[in-house]
């Protein structure tokens, strides 16, 4: 196994990670839009709301960039 693979390997765990933490983000934010839409809706909720979304565009980039770098990887491979 060389460098390249090593790396390969790695982005590929990394991208896995980001994908259960992307998934686990999108049910964290639809619990807090469901909770949202209540009549009681409250600022804390809110904030929280947002700061989730950001949370989940940031791993969405990560995701992103870790794709990007297995094509640029792949791509050098072959």
């Amino acid at each position: 196994m060389n460098d390249d693979d090593i790396q390969i390997h790695i982005l590929r765990i990394r991208q896995q990670e980001l994908l259960d933490e992307r998934d686990d983000l999108e049910q964290a934010v639809n619990e807090l839009a469901a909770l949202a839409m209540d009549a009681e809706e409250n600022e804390e909720r809110q904030e929280r709301l947002a700061w989730l979304s950001r949370q989940q565009a940031g791993v969405l980039v990560v995701l992103s960039e870790t794709e990007r770098a297995l094509l640029a990887f792949a791509g050098s491979a072959a």
